[in-house]
């Protein structure tokens, strides 16, 4: 009788462990590519910032200008006679890293002089409200960056004096409610 072949090879035959060495030795080299593929690669990650000591609370009252009538300005750049309202803006609480509080004033410039602050919509015209220190050796520019009041101020707390009155801006003025809101901006060093 004739012996019948089978393609098939059993593991067990020497050409079954070639194969399986063959194959054992395409799957590395698919790892080997796969991993020669991946690249690598560095990121730096900067990271700043500044770890502030502190702050100071502040506070004023509504400062009260007074009633005046329009026939106590006499023209362009005058004031009532009874000029200046001084009030006092107030610190509190203020750490003791601080050693300079910058103030800012933002509101509604004048159209007509923008030194001034200006008066609410609706309300008196031809007039506008300046700010200074209470010594008058600082003038108060609104909506300033750069021209800041650089106060010392004190942990216990302090007192920035303080002045403020009406000037004339156009030549009539008209009678009306003449307020403004004006807000301190603050920063420290």
């Amino acid at each position: 009788m004739h012996e019948m072949r089978h393609p098939y090879v059993f593991p067990h035959t020497r050409l079954g462990h070639r194969r399986r060495a063959i194959a054992l030795l395409a799957g590395l080299m698919t790892l080997v590519s796969g991993a020669a593929l991946a690249q690598t690669g560095n990121a730096t990650i900067n990271v700043t910032g500044v770890i502030g000591g502190g702050a100071c609370a502040i506070s004023t009252n509504p400062v009260d200008l007074g009633a005046h009538d329009a026939s106590e300005f006499t023209g362009v750049g005058t004031s009532p006679p009874s000029g200046w309202v001084d009030f006092p803006i107030t610190s509190e609480g203020c750490s003791a890293d601080i050693v300079t509080i910058h103030m800012g004033f933002n509101g509604n410039a004048d159209t007509t002089n923008s030194g001034l602050f200006a008066i609410a919509t609706g309300g008196a015209s031809g007039i506008g409200i300046q700010l200074q220190t209470q010594d008058g050796t600082a003038t108060v520019v609104p909506n300033s960056t750069t021209n800041l009041l650089n106060w010392s101020p004190v942990a216990a707390g302090s007192t920035y004096p303080m002045r403020a009155r009406y000037v004339q801006t156009l030549s009539t003025v008209t009678p009306g409610a003449a307020d403004s809101v004006v807000t301190v901006m603050l920063s420290y060093n």
